[in-house]
């Protein structure tokens, strides 16, 4: 039995890179939807850190 994988995922943009999450697959799971999945959330929680302002202000 295989352990599960886990890699850090980071996004670059220009002169920025941040680290967006972990990737974990398991064995035998496609990258492209973990992928798909895992930006997906990273931006629905930029989304909403923008509508709320972060650092209380409206």
């Amino acid at each position: 039995m295989s352990a599960a994988l886990t890699l850090p995922v980071r996004l670059t943009v220009g002169e920025h890179t941040v680290e967006v999450g972990e990737l974990s697959l398991a064995p035998g799971e496609e990258v492209r939807p973990a992928l798909a999945a895992l930006f997906r959330s990273a931006a629905e929680a930029f989304e909403t850190e923008q509508e709320g302002g972060g650092d209380g202000t409206p």
